[in-house]
């Protein structure tokens, strides 16, 4: 584990998904619980453990069921109401950003920095997360597969570029960034 901190360095904002062999985030259970396996739920906790708090959206908290991260706080962008989230997360813990007034991802990760300036762990789903890395020079991202050919596809689909590349475990894990 300490090889892969080293790895992703000590940013003040990460992100990860994970995606099946085509570049898909979602797997044949509906939601990306399904891939990955063991390997990717311990980056992914890894990630989480180092961040103050967890943003996410709420098509993502929905599609997912998402419950409350035991190490961080969980922030959910979000234009609906706190009733459209998962039961679970319809707690004071969770912080709901833009249901008042509309924000983009950015704003989204900038009104965190500027209401709490801890390390930030994003959550997206693949439009919001391209989003957010076509307008963040400051965002580590991270596209998990199992299979080699996961993110070479999922980067290539979402119009991405590799910034480097490791192994964890079972898992190809490619650092991406957007391009300006």
């Amino acid at each position: 584990m300490p090889e892969v901190l080293s790895l992703i360095g000590d940013p003040l904002i990460t992100a990860s998904m994970v995606v099946d062999d085509a570049g898909s985030h979602i797997g044949p259970d509906g939601t990306s619980k399904s891939l990955g396996g063991e390997s990717d739920l311990e980056l992914l906790m890894l990630f989480r453990k180092r961040a103050g708090t967890v943003l996410t959206t709420g098509l993502t908290a929905r599609s997912e069921n998402y419950r409350l991260p035991s190490s961080s706080a969980l922030a959910i962008l979000t234009r609906l109401a706190i009733e459209t989230l998962p039961e679970q997360l319809r707690v004071e813990q969770v912080r709901l950003i833009g249901n008042e007034i509309i924000l983009t991802p950015d704003e989204a990760i900038q009104e965190l920095m500027t209401s709490s300036p801890t390390p930030i762990h994003i959550e997206f789903g693949p439009t919001a997360l391209t989003e957010t890395l076509r307008s963040r020079t400051d965002v580590r991202a991270f596209i998990s597969s199992e299979y080699e050919s996961g993110a070479t596809a999922f980067i290539s689909k979402w119009n991405l570029l590799q910034v480097g590349a490791f192994r964890f475990k079972n898992l190809y894990v490619t650092e991406v960034s957007g391009r300006v």
